[in-house]
Order: C-alpha cells, then structure tokens, then sequence
C-alpha cells in the first residue's frame, strides 16, 4: 500500500474471530489485566513477542501514544495490533505527569519512587486525582479505532495495598474506600480507566467480528 494512499475508513475493518489481535506490550502485569478485561470477547489477545522494539512515547496525548504503538506492532506483524496508554492526573501536579506518568520524576524510576513524588506533591498542594487511558486498534491500511476511560479519586496518604501495579497502591477511590491497591480484580476492573477503555472499544469493534 502506497504511504500517499488515505487511510480507509475503520467502520470497514473486518476482524477474524480466530485471529488473534497482538497486543503492543511487554509488560507482563498490564498485558494480564488487558486479557482479563477483555474477557470471552473475539477476536482473543496475544502479546507481542521479543522482536516487538521499544517504541518512544512522542506523542502528546494518550491517543497519539498508543496509535503510534499499535501502528509500530500493526506493521511489524501486518496485522490487527492493539496498544493502549494510561496515566495519572493529579491536582497538585496542574493535572500531570499524565502521559509522562511511567517516565516521571525520571526515566527509569522505581514504582515506589514515582509513588513518592506524587504523595509528596499531593501533601503540598491537593489530592483530587483521576486515572484515564486510551486504547486503540490499529489494522494496515485503515484508520485507527480509538476508544478512552477514566475513573476520579484521590492521591491516598501513603500506598496501601499490594494489588495490582504501578500507581494503584496510592489511587484512593472514594466509592471503595480503599485504594485500588487493596481491592480485589473484580472490584477494581468494575470501575477501572482500562476497564473502561476496553468495553468502549469493544462495543466499537463488535460489528466488524466475523
């Protein structure tokens, strides 16, 4: 397919049952939530393999970071590829680090760390905080299917919990009263951005399954 060729419209997709959509990750605990979430629902979810490269985050929104994800895995495999971004948004931060929230305050930095730099932040200057992640589609030669989530809370006083990863142990959720570290699987991926990003995508793509 010529680059000069537009994109054709994602309502012509059509999707085999049968075969797998890679998922453009290789973060193990986030590619096992992704499955949960996704459930019984076809076409299934594979995770990318060794040869799927590290692909740079230049996008500024969550949605340009996982189309240019999905689209780097579509390519690789010349097939139907799915990527999501996530992030947390914090009041005492001008509602960052957002989509810089795994390379905050630092590339490389632990999870305990970018919990620590937000918890310090959220003493000093307001604990509203919110969750948001974006998931998207991507099959060759068509445009991309994008679908977002997002679920309020608050940055808790000190991590609690040790479920599930990342920022969850500091994400105090009101309903819950509870961290997203302390709830269970099912409690959390009820109310979960990715939670809710996986079921608006699905109900996008569900009539292009054949």
């Amino acid at each position: 397919m010529s680059l000069l060729e537009p994109l054709r419209d994602w309502h012509l997709i059509k999707l085999d049952r049968t075969t797998p959509l890679t998922v453009a990750t290789k973060n193990l605990p986030k590619f096992r939530e992704l499955k949960t979430l996704w459930g019984s629902f076809q076409p299934q979810l594979m995770m990318a393999g060794t040869n799927y490269p590290v692909v740079e985050e230049r996008g500024d929104s969550y949605e340009a970071n996982a189309v240019l994800k999905a689209a780097t895995l579509a390519e690789l495999c010349d097939g139907p590829a799915l990527a999501d971004d996530s992030g947390i948004e914090v009041e005492a931060l001008d509602w960052g680090p957002g989509i810089y929230s795994s390379r905050t305050p630092w590339p490389g930095a632990s999870d305990a760390r970018r919990n620590e730099h937000i918890l310090t932040a959220a003493a000093r200057n307001g604990r509203s905080a919110r969750f948001v992640c974006v998931c998207a589609l991507v099959v060759p030669g068509f445009e991309p299917v994008v679908a977002r989530g997002r679920v309020e809370g608050i940055v808790a006083e000190e991590p609690r919990g040790s479920n599930g990863f990342g920022y969850d142990p500091i994400f105090y959720y009101p309903p819950y009263a509870a961290t997203f570290g302390e709830v269970d699987e099912d409690k959390k991926h009820a109310v979960s951005h990715r939670g809710a990003a996986v079921l608006a995508l699905q109900a996008k793509i569900a009539a292009l399954v054949t």
